[in-house]
């Protein structure tokens, strides 16, 4: 017996000796490479990029534009890897970077053309299409050429392209300009067929959220309300098209939104030849492949060099200071970013948490130097507690003394209003969505379900609260609390925009009932101060701080120098697992698809679970 004792006891040390050997070699691995990756950085300094002269700035969006490019999900990049997809990740482009690097350009006499490289150009919101387009307009202003190009142009690309003196298009390419929609799924039937209850509580006409659960299809106030703002984001998009190609005397507005019949007409007369077609009604200049485009950029620059030089955006950017640049002025201006649902906790980059943002929030509040703050949100909102929090954080700034300026980027509707009531100035692009301002909460129990296949519930319980759950049917008393909850926070947002707005309560419940408005609507309404970009939001808190000389800082969530390095480390090592594991694409796009789905249901994390969210906020 004491044999057997010994041998497991020795067995038990050998192994955790053989464990504590494996963990030191891991961990002194990773030390050395490390010590390596820092050592071949100082070893491997990259020649500095020299611009040439006349010299045509490329910009080749392979990717998306972005209000802030998101931290590296290393996860994300270990899946590209093993799917074989190392070579087609899309770039993050962001927007104010790509407008300062376009401005840059037009002052910098070494260039004197721009291209527009668009085939890749995933999405972009139609108010940082605008933004992009408007440098791009103040580039032409002094003469410089700009050319765009792409295999095919959708309905975002060519948006940017109409900014372009020259348009061109492959002989077998298309112009698909579909106008803008939106479109959902209805489960009331199959929650029928399922035997599950959804429970719902909302306060707000058009806060049409919960729609799917509970009809068969679209209320006739959701399509009233979706229709009014899906008209002026299109009508927009027909209007800033034929400004920019007023030169072209074949386009028109039929020529952006075409009649079906029209269409056919004219399909036919080209003999369903579609780049033919887009030639024929001015939404392009000429029918050219990427190489004739490319050795064509000479003759039609007009330019009397034969040679030029083309440098890609990257390279040229890597050469220009940084977005904000510190010169030491004793007064700071402070932007802080929030893109993404709005939720309670800890952000993991993706959305707005309301601890993580309000520790953004303290720094510029605890910054003597920050005089005014600029906070660009762009969020259909999400929960109504951590939206409450971070409203209390705005009014901390203000009270002390900092001026406060909400810029709304493509979306700031509901949680995201919530929170922009609180500034002392509201500054939206014409196309944002925002409003929304209603409140609902949800969920469902499968008592039903669970009886249909013989499973029963039933047991003893102290009070009628602890008896809830989701295998038990919701009493009409209880549904009644909910509700009331639901009324509750309904009546404390009407409150806090009229405090905010210093609107009455009927003024604001007029323009609330859940409706979203566009900018210009919004202005129209009372929630809006002004039209304008980043910049006017700037500019209006420097105005309101009775500042003139003063830094624009961006206050960011800081990533620890450890994780920086290893961040580098794995997404450099990634390269040495082996490649194709996984090669179907289609695998790749279902697992990320459920992937989001997960991921919005994780988010939905409001202590009260009570909503203030605009689904309805995305076009397509």
């Amino acid at each position: 017996m004491a044999f057997l004792f010994n041998f497991i006891k020795q067995l038990f040390v050998k192994g955790f000796k053989f464990i504590n050997f494996i963990r030191l070699f891991i961990l002194n691995s990773l030390f050395l490479i490390i010590i390596l990756v820092i050592f071949i950085s100082f070893r491997t300094q990259e020649e500095p990029i020299k611009v040439a002269d006349n010299s045509y700035l490329r910009l080749d969006l392979n990717g998306y534009i972005v209000e802030k490019k998101q931290p590296i999900n290393i996860s994300q990049e270990i899946s590209k890897q093993l799917a074989g997809l190392d070579q087609e990740v899309p770039q993050a482009f962001e927007t104010q970077e790509l407008i300062k690097t376009i401005r840059s350009a037009k002052h910098d006499n070494r260039i004197t053309g721009l291209v527009l490289e668009l085939t890749d150009l995933q999405s972009a919101s139609l108010d940082q299409l605008s933004d992009i387009g408007e440098a791009i307009k103040e580039f032409k202003a002094d003469g410089k050429p700009v050319f765009a190009y792409a295999d095919n142009y959708t309905q975002t690309q060519y948006y940017l392209a109409a900014y372009a003196d020259h348009i061109t298009l492959p002989p077998n390419g298309f112009v698909l300009l579909q106008g803008y929609s939106v479109n959902r799924l209805y489960f009331k039937d199959l929650l029928d067929t399922l035997l599950v209850t959804p429970h719902i509580f909302k306060v707000g006409t058009y806060k049409s959220f919960v729609e799917p659960f509970t009809e068969t299809k679209m209320s006739q106030y959701s399509k009233e309300a979706n229709q009014h703002w899906l008209d002026q984001l299109w009508e927009s998009y027909i209007k800033r098209i034929l400004a920019q190609r007023k030169d072209n005397k074949l386009i028109t507005a039929n020529s952006i939104n075409p009649d079906l019949e029209s269409l056919k007409a004219k399909l036919q007369a080209v003999s369903g030849d579609t780049s033919e077609y887009a030639l024929s009604v001015g939404l392009v200049d000429e029918l050219a492949f990427y190489d004739d485009f490319v050795s064509n950029l000479t003759r039609l620059a007009n330019t009397e060099d034969d040679t030029v030089n083309v440098i890609d955006y990257n390279s040229y950017r890597s050469t220009l200071s940084p977005l904000y640049k510190t010169t030491g002025a004793e007064n700071q201006i402070a932007v802080i970013h929030g893109t993404g649902e709005i939720v309670s906790g800890f952000t993991d980059g993706t959305t707005i948490a309301d601890k993580s943002f309000n520790a953004l929030l303290q720094q510029a509040r605890n910054d003597s130097r920050v005089k005014a703050v600029v906070i660009r949100l762009d969020t259909p909102g999400g929960s109504a507690f951590a939206s409450e929090n971070i409203r209390q954080q705005v009014l901390a700034l203000k009270t002390a003394g900092k001026k406060v300026v909400v810029s709304m980027g493509a979306v700031t509707a509901s949680g995201g209003y919530w929170i922009a009531s609180a500034a002392d100035e509201i500054i939206a692009s014409p196309t944002t969505l925002t409003g929304s301002i209603g409140i609902f909460g949800m969920f469902a129990t499968i008592d039903k379900s669970l009886n249909k296949i013989g499973v029963h519930q039933d047991g003893v319980s102290t009070s009628p609260l602890s008896g809830f759950g989701i295998t038990q049917p919701l009493s009409p008393e209880l549904a009644e609390i909910f509700q009331i909850g639901i009324e509750n926070g309904y009546a404390n947002f009407l409150k806090v925009v009229s405090e905010g707005r210093s609107m009455s309560v009927e003024e604001v419940d007029k323009v609330a009932q859940g409706r979203v408005w566009t900018g210009v609507d919004g202005l129209e309404n009372g929630l809006v101060d002004q039209l304008g970009d980043l910049q006017s939001a700037i500019n209006t808190a420097a105005s309101l701080a009775n500042i003139s000389d003063f830094d624009v800082i961006s206050i960011e969530p800081k990533v620890s120098s450890k994780q920086a390095i290893f961040n580098q480390i794995l997404t450099s090592s990634i390269t040495l697992l082996p490649s194709g594991v996984i090669k179907q694409r289609s695998w790749i796009s279902i697992f990320s698809d459920l992937e989001e789905q997960a991921n919005f249901m994780t988010r939905l994390n409001d202590p009260q679970s009570r909503y203030v969210y605009c689904t309805q906020c995305y076009i397509e």
